[in-house]
């Protein structure tokens, strides 16, 4: 039983014995709210609607009780005073619902630098008392806001509770499951790209009496042997069995060897196989009762062998168990994941890629497959190719980002569609503050959005600290540039390529919640508007630029700027937006390294009597295409580098990347041959000038002169 020791006239702020969060664990805090668990009735709160006292309490003998109904809305206030300005408070409570749909409502607002508010109950959580709490910062200037409980209008039938309302100052530790809970999930694990003679399995001396990363079937066990653990599989009138994919795709004409020691009861046959695609198939039985180690070979033929999965089986209606233990199954090199890292290596290195060598680089460089935005197919790998091209009259080699709007009548199917589906790449290494610069031309059709941007996910789980930081788990690093847009306002509707999206969602706070949402005209260097869609039918590519500055923090993280960050979108030079983050607490700068997206994609979740808000796909192929792509970092002291929760979802392999089109020849100005013309060429030269040196001798001529100089300028790309 948890108590209050409840704040009066009296006795002024007083001490709460309760949990930091739940579970039984007692810590002395300083509740900042009056009458928290409502021992007092209604004291200290202000309240509206259908609302009352419920004899039944989580941490006492009261709790407060809404049933809302058509049109009635039931709602408890409380203005908490004496608070710090631009402070970081923590507000927690107990919360329980008979209907999921109709959430009990936890919120701050007016004194809040953001106002928010939690309300969600997860399926199957109906009807038990839920810890819910989130952090608040105190606006500049204020010393007080409002807390306030909301059960919203429903349908009779709803019963919304709340029972201990906390409020204590800065940051506290998360809470526990409560006694007899099973312990909260955490961060799911990352595998990254294994090197030869890492495990391609998880758990292959089944030191995890769950299974680890085994599916373990029925009558499949974790026994303890005298020579470690063993997986045992009893037969019954079940077949017995255990199985683990294996997320590394298996390169072609490649060979691995299963080993593990087994044994089988007296009268048992039983079995291992791995299954891939392609028919990829391998088996091996046996029959010893004594144990023994054994092998199954593994071959990939032509093809790359993805969705690999190991089989161990016992099968139905024989007389005993079979044994495995001490498995093996490494990596000879070559496999492939997606991801390099856990947490990601910082990428400090400036990125340059024109594509001139004719290939798109899986070291540098990852294909989605993914699926987002509403009614569309997602992203195909089919889509994304390199093409020959010219820009400003120079030849390149161009990534091409194939889209298929709703008149597409080819034969490429993805995710179940045939139309709506786009093209995205975006780089393997994650890279934080930086001058991020897409040299291309837009796709030119209404209905698809040509877009660039850094972008980074996660979903935090129970059994992580951070959940409890926010009212949404999840957390977004995201700056976009995407065309066509409309503005906002009395603009809905008027879709154009005069106009874009300058977004960044600072990842700091719910990712649902904190975004800056620019929607701006371009302009050319005269000031006219610059319509993309006109510029790419004529061939003319542009530059377009991030620039995003995460700044750095004085002490703990999201307190106080020593530098206050920014982002600033720029077209050829020309700033088209700016964002300056705030001196404290929660903005939209973000500070999580993040891979850096190309794509077009479909936003086709309904968007007023339009498909999207790029309007309505009504063509058959369009195309992006990128000449090239730099990212220069900074280096600022607030960049984080962090794991994503699903890094590897959704790639496709090296054997689904683009076929190889002949390269271009290299750069005559390319003196240090990293693929870019820029200053470090044009010091080189300028160090050889005058002289009868090689390197700088552009034409030829047997001196480094003014004639080498104009070479190397009309190649020049930095």
């Amino acid at each position: 039983m948890l108590f209050d020791l409840f704040r009066s006239p009296a006795l002024g702020l007083a001490t709460v014995v309760a949990a930091a969060g739940a579970g039984g664990s007692s810590v002395s805090e300083e509740n900042l709210l009056l009458n928290g668990s409502f021992e007092s009735g209604f004291e200290g709160w202000t309240s509206s609607g259908p609302v009352s006292l419920s004899q039944q309490g989580f941490a006492g003998s009261r709790s407060v009780r809404i049933e809302p109904g058509p049109g009635l809305t039931g709602e408890l206030r409380q203005t908490v005073e004496g608070l710090v300005p631009r402070g970081r408070y923590t507000l927690a409570a107990r919360v329980r619902t008979n209907d999921r749909l109709n959430p009990p409502v936890l919120g701050v607002r007016d004194g809040a630098q953001i106002d928010k508010a939690l309300g969600w109950i997860a399926v199957g959580e109906e009807g038990r008392w839920l810890e819910r709490r989130f952090e608040v910062h105190v606006d500049e200037g204020a010393d007080s806001l409002e807390v306030y409980l909301r059960g919203w209008q429903a349908e009779s039938g709803s019963v919304i509770e709340f029972d201990s309302i906390r409020l204590w100052e800065g940051r506290q530790p998360a809470p526990q499951p409560d006694p007899g809970e099973a312990p909260w999930a955490v961060a799911p694990l990352v595998e990254v790209a294994p090197s030869p003679g890492d495990p391609l399995l998880r758990d292959g001396d089944f030191g995890d009496p769950t299974g680890g990363g085994w599916a373990l079937g029925l009558n499949a066990t974790i026994e303890t042997t005298g020579s470690g653990n063993a997986l045992r599989l009893r037969s019954t009138e079940d077949t017995s069995r255990a199985t683990q994919p294996i997320t590394a795709a298996l390169p072609p004409h490649g060979q691995w060897t299963v080993s593990v020691e087994t044994r089988v009861d007296p009268g048992v046959v039983a079995s291992l196989y791995f299954t891939g695609s392609g028919d990829t198939v391998a088996s091996r039985s046996f029959d010893h009762t004594e144990w023994r180690r054994i092998e199954l070979p593994v071959e990939s033929g032509a093809e790359w062998v993805r969705d690999g999965r190991l089989t161990l089986e016992n099968w139905k209606e024989q007389p005993g168990s079979a044994w495995y233990r001490d498995l093996r199954f490494t990596a000879v090199g070559g496999e492939w994941r997606p991801t390099l890292d856990s947490p990601p290596t910082p990428a400090l290195e400036v990125f340059h890629d024109d594509f001139s060598s004719g290939t798109l680089d899986p070291g540098r460089w990852l294909v989605s497959s993914k699926a987002w935005g509403g009614d569309n197919g997602g992203v195909a790998p089919q889509n994304v190719t390199l093409v020959e091209d010219f820009d400003e009259g120079r030849p390149i080699i161009a990534l091409r980002l194939e889209a298929h709007g709703d008149h597409y009548d080819g034969p490429l199917v993805h995710n179940g569609r045939r139309t709506r589906v786009g093209a995205a790449i975006a780089t393997r290494d994650y890279y934080a503050s930086g001058r991020y610069e897409v040299r291309a031309r837009i796709a030119p059709e209404y209905g698809t959005c040509t877009a660039f941007w850094p972008f980074h996910y996660i979903d935090h789980q129970m059994g992580e600290p951070e959940y409890w930081h926010e009212p949404n788990p999840r957390r977004n690093t995201e700056i976009d540039w995407e065309f066509p847009t409309d503005l906002a306002g009395a603009d809905t509707g008027n879709f154009s390529f005069t106009k874009a999206r300058t977004n960044s969602w600072g990842g700091q706070f719910g990712g649902e919640g904190g975004e800056h949402k620019g929607r701006k005209l371009l302009r050319d260097e005269d000031g006219a508007l610059l319509d993309l869609a006109t510029e790419a039918l004529d061939g003319r590519y542009h530059t377009f630029t991030i620039e995003w500055r995460s700044g750095s923090d004085l002490g703990d993280e999201s307190i106080t700027r020593s530098e206050v960050g920014s982002v600033r979108w720029l077209i050829d030079g020309r700033l088209v937006d700016e964002l300056q983050d705030v001196p404290f607490g929660q903005g939209n700068v973000p500070f999580r390294a993040a891979r850096f997206w190309l794509g077009t994609w479909f936003p086709a979740a309904g968007y007023g009597d339009r498909v999207g808000w790029t309007g309505d796909p009504e063509f058959g192929i369009t195309a992006a295409h990128v000449a090239w792509v730099r990212i220069t970092p900074f280096g600022n002291a607030r960049d984080r580098w962090v794991d994503e929760t699903v890094p590897n979802l959704a790639w496709a392999d090296p054997g689904d990347y683009p076929e190889p089109i002949e390269p271009l020849p290299p750069l005559a100005g390319d003196l240090d041959r990293d693929g870019v013309v820029d200053g470090r060429d044009l010091a080189i030269l300028l160090q050889a000038w005058g002289a009868e040196d090689p390197v700088g001798d552009l034409d030829e001529s047997g001196v480094v002169d003014g004639a080498d100089l104009a070479i190397l300028l009309q190649d020049w790309s930095g």
